[in-house]
């Protein structure tokens, strides 16, 4: 079965609003009531993974 998703560019506050944590990473996945949620480091990481399950 295919699955589709949007993902879209978020400030650093509506992220820390929308999960209550900060990026202490390189990268973190953080699935909400809202959808998932992911922060990344750009100095560190040049691109973004989620899991499959973070959806579920």
């Amino acid at each position: 079965m295919a699955k589709y998703f949007k993902v879209v560019e978020i400030s650093e506050e509506e992220f820390i609003n929308a999960t209550g944590e900060e990026l202490d990473c390189c990268q973190v996945s953080i699935p909400t009531s809202e959808g998932v949620f992911v922060g990344v480091d750009e100095e560190r990481e040049y691109e973004i993974s989620i899991p499959l399950d973070c959806f579920e």
